[in-house]
C-alpha cells in the first residue's frame, strides 16, 4: 500500500436540520470539497449529522473526489464516518469498493483525519491501485 498526505477542506457548508427534539438535533450537511498534496481533487460531500447534545455530533457521509492520485486520473468515492467532540471532528475514511474510475479504477484503501475549526486539515490516505 502507498500513503497519500495532503490537506483538505471544507468549503460552502450548507448545513440544515431535519429533525429537532430537544436535546437532540438531526441535520443533513453540502459540503464542496477540495484536496490538495498527493491527492488533487474536488467533490460533492453530504452527511447525515447527529447531536445528541450541543457539545457533540456524530456523522456519516460520501464523498465523490474527482482529480489525480499519483499522477493518475479518475473519480472515487469515500466512505466518511466520524464523531466530533471538544472541538475536534475525527473521521475515518474508507474507498467504496469498485467505485474508481478511470486510471483509478480498482482502488482501495481508508484514511483519516482530524479537523479543527479554522486549522489547517491534514488527511491520510493508504491505498492501492
Amino acid at each position: 500500500m502507498k500513503t497519500a498526505r495532503g490537506t483538505i477542506l471544507h468549503n460552502n457548508w450548507d448545513e440544515k436540520p431535519y429533525h429537532e427534539a430537544t436535546p437532540l438535533k438531526s441535520t443533513e450537511a453540502k459540503i464542496d470539497i477540495v484536496m490538495h498534496g498527493d491527492i488533487e481533487a474536488t467533490g460533492p460531500g453530504r452527511y447525515l449529522m447527529q447531536y445528541p447534545t450541543a457539545e457533540t455530533c456524530h456523522y456519516a457521509g460520501y464523498l465523490v473526489m474527482a482529480g489525480t492520485l499519483d499522477g493518475k486520473s479518475g473519480q472515487f468515492i469515500i466512505y466518511e464516518v466520524g464523531d466530533w467532540t471538544n472541538g475536534v471532528a475525527a473521521s475515518k475514511w474508507q474507498i467504496v469498493q469498485g467505485s474508481g474510475t478511470g486510471d483509478l479504477q480498482g482502488i482501495t484503501g481508508q484514511g483519516s483525519y482530524a479537523a479543527e475549526h479554522d486549522k489547517t486539515v491534514h488527511y491520510e490516505l493508504s491505498y492501492s491501485l
